[in-house]
């Protein structure tokens, strides 16, 4: 089996060609995806908030929008990666198209990917300017966010394009949603501190991808906290990187093969 690294311009026209379809749909497809975190700090920030006063000295409302910046970016590429991109490949065949050109499978992984870390930018982007238009922004290093965001988003692109190449039905999303990206939604630190919660959670939460970008976004956006940025985007980095083979062999398999 032949593993490369992708060609850059055919995985520019992968992403390309996704982004042109996306300008035609971007009204219908913003609004539901982008209304769910709006909905979760008004109703946690602002309701529980109003019980609920601060978490560890961070006031609730900026606690939990700092970490709902992530969760914004991570359910729009796990959406893109799973429902889209399983109608692209099985319901269209564009993947089959697209392989009888000089675009190879790895080629199509990585624009794949590059592009649901641009849905997840949009996304995380426009919900990061209504946590500013709110005033919960308290550190000039929030202008960063959007790059760590990519980051983060290509190793959610990376486990949610090896899981959609692996299931041959669409029924089986419901599992991936509500064994692996619901829990970790709830565990990753958004809402709470895990600081109280046994130590196993700890541990589960350590190796899930949405944990780490949770830190990372709140020391950019509460605070410079340079260590815990650095680090926990050195975890994202290395760990994406080991992944995006993984995606490559199973996309191989179900349309080579």
């Amino acid at each position: 089996m032949r593993l490369a690294l992708p060609n850059p311009k055919m995985a520019w026209r992968v992403w390309r060609r996704d982004l042109r379809v996306f300008s035609y749909l971007w009204k219908g497809a913003l609004l539901p995806t982008f209304l769910d975190p709006v909905v979760y700090l008004l109703a946690m920030g602002f309701g529980l908030g109003t019980y609920l006063a601060s978490v560890n000295g961070i006031p609730y409302k900026d606690f939990i929008a700092s970490g709902l910046v992530a969760s914004a970016a991570m359910w729009a590429t796990v959406f893109e990666t799973t429902y889209n991109v399983h109608f692209r490949m099985t319901e269209y065949r564009l993947y089959d198209n697209m392989l009888s050109t000089p675009v190879e499978v790895e080629d199509l992984v990585a624009g794949e990917m590059a592009w649901a870390c641009t849905r997840a930018v949009i996304y995380g982007t426009a919900f990061l300017l209504v946590v500013l238009i709110f005033g919960l922004i308290d550190s000039p290093w929030a202008v960063l966010t959007p790059a760590f965001l990519v980051l983060g988003s290509a190793c959610f692109a990376a486990i949610g394009l090896s899981f959609t190449a692996i299931v041959g039905k669409v029924d089986y999303f419901t599992y991936y949603y509500t064994l692996f990206v619901t829990p970790m939604f709830l565990f990753s630190g958004i809402f709470y501190p895990l600081d109280r919660l046994p130590d196993w959670t700890h541990v589960v939460a350590w190796f899930t991808p949405l944990y780490h970008l949770v830190r990372i976004t709140r020391g950019l956006i509460l605070g410079p906290d340079a260590l815990s940025v650095i680090g926990n985007s050195a975890w994202l980095l290395v760990v994406t990187s080991a992944l995006f083979i993984v995606p490559v062999i199973f996309m191989r398999r179900r349309l080579v093969a």
